[in-house]
C-alpha cells in the first residue's frame, strides 16, 4: 500500500455530503457581486409591460409567417441561429421562457441580431435593467439608419417617400393594428408551438440537471413535417 493509498484509506467519507449547487444566480448589476453587504431597493426597475407586449406581437407575428423551409437544422436537434430565434419565439409563447431565452443567447452569440433583440425586450419585461440595456447594445440600433425609400407614383415631378423601417418602429405599428387578444394565428403557428413546447418540457423532465433545452432525436424532422402538413 502506497502512503496515498494509506491516506486515502483513513479518510472519512460523509454518507450525505451537502453539496452546494454549482449555479451562480442572476444579478442585474453593472458589476455583479460588488457591495453584497448593501441592501438592495425593492423594485428599482420595475418590470415594462410595453416591453412584455412587444415582444409578444413580434413572436406572434413571426410564428404566423411560419412556412415549410423556413427552420433549418445544423443536426437533428440543433438549429442554425435564426431557427433557434423563431423556436425561442414559440416556446415564449407558450410560456417556457427559459427555454427561449437559451436560443436566443445561442443565436445572439453567433452574432443573430433579432434575438439579442428579443433579449433586450425579455429583460426590460422582467425589469432587469442591466441585462435588458447589454443586449440592446448587441443589436447595434442606435448605430444603424435604418430608413428605406419608395417612389410616389403619380406626382410630378417624381417624388420618393423616405420611412423609418427598424425594428421598435414596425413593432409599434404591429400592436396598434389589432385590439390586445385579438390576434388570431394560423394553425401551422399552434401547432409548432404546442409540438417545441412539449418536446422541449419533456427534455428538462428527464435531463432535470441540464440546463439548455433538449428536445430529443428526430426533432428537426417532426417540426418540419408540421409545418408542411399544416401548409395544406
Amino acid at each position: 500500500m502506497t502512503e496515498i493509498d494509506a491516506l486515502l484509506a483513513r479518510a472519512r467519507l460523509r454518507r450525505h455530503p451537502d453539496v452546494p449547487a454549482d449555479t451562480v444566480p442572476y444579478e442585474d448589476s453593472d458589476h455583479p457581486g460588488y457591495g453584497e453587504g448593501i441592501t438592495r431597493v425593492a423594485d428599482a426597475h420595475p418590470a415594462d409591460p410595453a416591453a412584455m407586449r412587444d415582444l409578444r406581437t413580434l413572436c406572434d407575428s413571426l410564428l404566423g409567417a411560419l412556412a415549410p423551409g423556413t427552420l433549418r437544422f445544423l443536426t437533428d436537434q440543433l438549429p442554425e441561429p435564426e431557427c433557434a430565434w423563431l423556436l425561442g419565439c414559440a416556446l415564449h409563447v407558450a410560456g417556457t421562457d427559459e427555454g427561449a431565452r437559451f436560443w436566443w443567447q445561442y443565436a445572439a452569440g453567433a452574432g443573430h441580431t433579432p434575438s439579442a433583440y428579443c433579449l433586450s425586450l425579455h429583460h426590460r419585461a422582467r425589469g432587469e435593467a442591466h441585462a435588458a440595456a447589454f443586449w440592446y447594445d448587441q443589436t447595434g440600433l442606435d448605430a444603424m439608419t435604418d430608413h428605406d425609400t419608395i417612389p410616389v407614383a403619380g406626382t410630378c415631378p417624381p417624388v420618393s417617400c423616405t420611412f423609418d423601417a427598424s425594428v421598435p418602429t414596425v413593432l409599434r405599428v404591429l400592436s396598434r393594428l389589432t385590439s390586445p387578444g385579438a390576434r388570431r394565428r394560423p394553425p401551422r403557428a399552434d401547432a409548432v408551438t404546442t409540438y417545441v413546447a412539449h418536446a422541449v418540457r419533456r427534455g428538462y423532465a428527464e435531463h432535470p440537471g441540464v440546463e439548455i433545452p433538449v428536445p430529443g432525436p428526430r426533432f428537426a424532422d417532426r417540426v418540419s413535417s408540421l409545418l408542411t402538413e399544416t401548409a395544406r
